[in-house]
């Protein structure tokens, strides 16, 4: 799937969101805040996960430029994932982990969602223990949603389908039909199909580099 280079661009100024949001972590961190979160500390990765369009392209882009064994289990995990229906109706702490965790560490670190970047505990403890609510900073969260309300609405106001999406079932989508960017950039809400099924797992959409 190449991209034109002004349709790339608009998906890569998504990465302004994600920076946003690091460099507002950071601001409240500076400030005093506590995380207890640390590498290898995946307890949250269960939780369902929603990003915006630009960002489920970046993702599908990184996870096209890998080796061919690489890309066909990956589709394989995403594929399962979301054909477990009942995934969505468990609690966070009962559901499957995300399939994007290899070995407890993101395995998509650099382009994961904003969703993902905002998600934080001040008590390990209490997600270790699947606790029904985790204890976060709220100006974090607060910082965070305002950015990501904000970018959203900055990519529907050009006329592209701004809403969030379930990651793993719209990631799929993205790497399965060459079009998926394409169209989203001529306006289509290209993420509300059925995700569609895998004929030839090895066969990778050809994604054109992001410009950084």
């Amino acid at each position: 799937m190449s991209a034109h280079p002004a349709e790339q661009s608009i998906v890569t100024f998504v990465r302004s969101l994600h920076q946003a949001v690091d460099r507002a972590n950071d601001a409240a961190l500076d400030r005093g805040a506590h995380i207890d979160c640390k590498a290898e500390c995946s307890h949250c990765c269960n939780a369902r996960v929603e990003a915006i369009a630009p960002e489920i392209f970046l993702i599908a882009e990184e996870l096209a430029q890998r080796p061919a064994p690489a890309f066909a289990e990956m589709v394989d995990r995403l594929q399962a994932r979301i054909t477990a229906s009942d995934q969505e109706a468990l609690p966070w702490s009962h559901r499957k982990s995300c399939p994007f965790l290899e070995d407890h560490l993101c395995s998509i670190y650099p382009v994961r969602p904003a969703t993902c970047r905002k998600g934080h505990s001040t008590n390990a403890g209490k997600c270790a223990a699947h606790a029904p609510e985790i204890p976060q900073n709220l100006d974090m969260i607060l910082n965070a949603e305002a950015l990501i309300k904000g970018t959203s609405g900055a990519y529907r106001q050009r006329g592209f389908d701004g809403s969030a999406h379930e990651l793993v079932r719209a990631v799929l989508i993205a790497l399965l039909d060459p079009t998926a960017q394409a169209r989203w950039f001529n306006g289509e809400h290209v993420f509300d199909a059925a995700a569609p099924e895998s004929h030839d797992r090895t066969a990778q959409p050809q994604i054109k580099n992001a410009a950084h």
